[in-house]
This record gives structure tokens, sequence and C-alpha cells, in this order.
């Protein structure tokens, strides 16, 4: 089969103002080159320093905007204009996701690090582009899913001992121990790859639940939907928050304004202690 391009109805646009934005910022570099040339002087230099970084920055822009809109199918593998190449082979699977609150093409790809699947998103194929390029994509593969991934005993044996640790600082902070503890799929549909620690329904009704995989997400199931504690470098141990979810406290949903994820804001009653969850959002294979 020979090389197909597959491009976004939104290249040309992007093209169009990434090289706008090159001319501009480059006759600006160009002119300030000749004041300088002209009369060497301070106040000249500085002004090539200042709009020098502003050219490269628009050179950058441009040809990014215009290669996450343009993909290449070659005969064993396909790449973005700007991206590196991905050989068929290692496809897992093909589908959509929410990237910023706009449908994106997803590729889900087997990889040698710790955990087996990565997943490539691409922006520059959102919403009514998204089916170009997975139409092309499915043309030529055959992706057999994630059921027959094995992760084998090492990275069980990490997430169990992640799950008991986790497990034994909740008994710390809060007394409780889980009601039950299973693998499940998470991620990922058909791959098991995490263990679930339920800790039951609090006096709200809601559920709370410790998912673990190398590391451990805080997961709250309110208003018909199952919300993931957002985790930054600096974020408590989620562990040592499951029996804060067991007290007083509200849930208040703040939906997306097109984007990103809807967000649930739980208060605890009586202070300003916040926790911020993100709505949990499955990439749909």
């Amino acid at each position: 089969m020979s090389a197909t391009l597959v491009r976004s109805r939104r290249t040309a646009a992007r093209g169009f103002w990434g090289i706008a934005g090159v001319v501009v910022f480059g006759l600006a570099t160009v002119a300030a080159a000749i004041m300088f040339a002209q009369a060497p002087h301070v106040d000249s230099a500085v002004l090539i320093v200042i709009v020098a970084p502003f050219l490269v920055m628009a050179v950058v822009l441009a040809w990014d905007g215009v290669g996450q809109g343009i993909a290449r199918l070659e005969g064993d593998h396909y790449r973005l204009l700007a991206g590196p190449p991905r050989p068929y082979r290692d496809v897992l699977a093909i589908g959509k996701g929410l990237v910023d609150g706009r449908e994106v093409p997803v590729v889900a790809l087997r990889d040698s690090g710790a955990f087996p699947v990565v997943a490539d998103t691409y922006i520059g194929f959102a919403d009514a582009d998204a089916d170009t390029l997975l139409d092309a994509l499915r043309a030529r593969v055959n992706a057999p899913g994630f059921a027959g991934i094995e992760l084998g005993a090492s990275y069980w044996a990490e997430v169990e001992a992640e799950a008991d640790r986790a497990v034994a600082v909740v008994r710390s902070s809060c007394g409780r121990e889980p009601l039950s503890r299973d693998r499940v799929e998470f991620g990922f549909p058909g791959l098991v790859s995490a263990v679930r620690l339920d800790y039951g329904l609090n006096d709200a009704g809601e559920r709370v639940e410790l998912l673990v995989r190398q590391s451990t997400d805080l997961a709250l199931t309110a208003h018909g939907r199952r919300w993931l504690r957002q985790n930054r470098k600096r974020s408590a141990d989620p562990a040592t928050q499951v029996g804060w979810l067991f007290g007083e406290h509200t849930a208040e949903i703040m939906p997306t304004k097109g984007a990103g994820f809807d967000r649930l804001v739980v208060r605890g009653e009586g202070g300003p202690r916040k926790l911020m969850f993100n709505a949990e959002e499955p990439d749909r294979f």
C-alpha cells in the first residue's frame, strides 16, 4: 500500500497564521538588525535581543501548528509531520478521548516502560477532523485491543506493595479497612491494571475508593459519576484523605466552560479545606 497523507481541515488556517507570525517577527528582526548595522547603539542591540526570540518562537509555533495537522501513513508505520514514527505492530487500540474539552483521536501503543501502554493524543485532528485520521489508521491497522496484554509478576508485585502501603496509611489515619480489594480495569477498557480498595459509602451515599497502580488515586463517586482527585507534585498522600471524605462535607460540581474536565469541589464543613476532583473521562476505544 502506498504512502498516504492525511490533513486536518484546520491545517491551512494554522499555516496561514503561523507564516504571518514568522513574517511579522522576521521583518521586525531584520529592521532591528539594519538599525544596528547603520548606527550601532545599545538601544538597537537591545531591540534585536528582544525581537529575535519572538521570531524563533513564531517559527517553532508555526511548525508545530502545521505538523500537528498532517499525518503520513507509510507501509509499516505512521507519523505526524513533526512527530516520531509509530510502527503499526505496536498499535493496540484506536479511538477517541477528551483533551481540554475537545474530542481527539487517541492511539494506544505497546510500550517497554514500567507500564506497558502509552496513549498518543492528536490535538491537531480534534472534533470534526478526528474521524479523518481514525478512518485512515483503521484501513491499515488491525488493532488487537488491550485484553491480551500480560502485565507480569513484577508489575503486580509493585502494585500490591503500593496497595499494602495505602491500606496501612488509611488504617493509621482513620482506622478504616477496605470492604473489598480486587484487581480492576482502569484507564484502558479490557486492561486489568489496578488494585481497587473499596471503602464503601459515606453518610452522603458517596462511594470512596483508592485506585492503585504504581501510584495511588483517590476516587469519589458522587452525583452519578466517578471523580478522581487532582494529583500534583505537592499533593498530600491520597490515602490520608480517605477518612476526611467520611466526615461532614459538601460536594459541588463545577462544569467545564469549554476546556478541560468537569470538576468536583469537596469542602469540609466549618473550615476552608477543600479537595479538587476531575471527572473521570476514559478514552473511548
